[in-house]
Formats: C-alpha cells, sequence, structure tokens
C-alpha cells in the first residue's frame, strides 16, 4: 500500500491533467466557435451580396427589398463581433 503522501501527490498530479484537458477542450471549443461564426458570416454575406446583385439586374427594388432588415443571424452575428 502507497504511503499516504503518495496518495495525495498522484491525485495532485491526476487533478492537474483534468484541468489541462478541461482548459485544452475549451480553447479548442472557443477556436471552432469562432471559425464557424467567421464561416456563417462569410455565406451570409456571399448571399446578401446576390440578392444584392439581383435587384440590380431586375431593376426592380421594392420597398420591402430597399428596407429590409437584417437576418437575425446576421444580427447576432454583428453583437458578437462587438462584443468579442
Amino acid at each position: 500500500m502507497l504511503p499516504k503522501q503518495d496518495i495525495m501527490l498522484k491525485l495532485a498530479e491526476i487533478e492537474e491533467s483534468l484541468n489541462q484537458l478541461e482548459q485544452s477542450l475549451h480553447d479548442r471549443i472557443s477556436v471552432e466557435e469562432q471559425e464557424g461564426l467567421g464561416t456563417l458570416s462569410d455565406q451570409i454575406q456571399k448571399m446578401d451580396s446576390q440578392l444584392s446583385s439581383m435587384e440590380r439586374k431586375t431593376g426592380s427594388k421594392t420597398a420591402i427589398m430597399k428596407n429590409r432588415e437584417k437576418s437575425y443571424v446576421l444580427q447576432k452575428l454583428e453583437l458578437s463581433f462587438k462584443t468579442s
């Protein structure tokens, strides 16, 4: 049987390893979230550009299209970028 000090040392090492794993996981999730937000933002901008292009080609900008509100997702992205 291991002395109490050896057991406490092993427990401390295990706790440190768990803390490092938790931090690593947190960092990875943060990076993936940022990459996902960037990709989503790019897609929204591309779609908005395509819509604007279609509006120019057709020449029929209705009041709804002129004054269209930003999508919920785009609003969330802008808020996310402003607060980060």
